[in-house]
């Protein structure tokens, strides 16, 4: 990845993340400071679980094709991983279902306090875990449809239609799979549709949602991927 652009949107032909049986490096190398990260998180958010996580020490493009390899750790390591501002760690690879109303609006939620990433606002996504894994490698879409619906209520195989490859962003060693997917109905049906799922829900993972409407509406509370593909979209036209 060290000749891709952070913060530019990449189309891809083609995106395989396989599993690596190998133990990761990174959490070899900082097993200590790992478990001592995770102490002092979970004393100050005890809902936070450490289950099942992957994280990638090679991933590539090569003519617009993604791939990468992915070894399991715990999220205690994905915990140490964001405070460490070096920038040879892993690579953290996610992908992302985008929710596109038919007046061309982005469906985007906001994480619930409980959750690791409080207060952020982004699209419905969430990292890999076991039941993403097919064989040897990561069903990529499959991740989408999951998260996208356990959040929102909201099946992507209801949509009309959906990008037939998907994007690529690289920001501070995450790399985002976007794949855009086309509804019928406005924003604002989405909107309620997703807001009774929410309330309905005993530990939501969003508190509320909204939909962004035009380059620069996601701010500081965005992570770079998800704002870098929303001012994108919208300068598509």
């Amino acid at each position: 990845m060290q000749n891709i652009p952070e913060k530019t949107v990449i189309p891809l032909t083609s995106a395989v993340v396989w599993i690596d049986s190998a133990p990761l490096r990174y959490e070899l190398d900082h097993n200590a400071d790992i478990a001592a990260r995770w102490a002092d998180e979970t004393g100050a958010n005890p809902a936070l679980f450490n289950g099942p996580f992957f994280m990638a020490e090679r991933a590539d493009v090569v003519n617009r094709a993604f791939e990468a390899r992915y070894h399991r750790t715990r999220f205690a390591t994905m915990m140490h991983w964001k405070a460490n501002a070096a920038s040879n760690k892993p690579w953290h690879i996610f992908s992302v279902g985008v929710i596109v109303s038919n007046d061309n609006k982005l469906i985007a939620g906001r994480m619930s306090a409980s959750t690791a990433a409080a207060g952020r606002v982004y699209f419905p996504a969430g990292s890999y875990d076991e039941s993403d894994v097919v064989g040897e490698y990561v069903d990529i879409d499959g991740n989408m449809l999951r998260e996208v619906e356990e959040e929102t209520g909201v099946r992507l195989s209801e949509a009309s239609h959906r990008d037939a490859h998907m994007h690529l962003v690289s920001a501070n060693r995450s790399i985002a799979l976007f794949r855009r997917h086309y509804f019928a109905a406005p924003a604002a049906d989405l909107i309620e549709r997703i807001r009774r799922h929410i309330a309905a829900e005993a530990d939501s993972e969003l508190d509320d949602v909204t939909a962004i409407s035009a380059a620069g509406e996601m701010g500081d509370s965005t992570p770079d991927t998800f704002r870098t593909f929303a001012d994108w979209h919208f300068a598509q036209g």
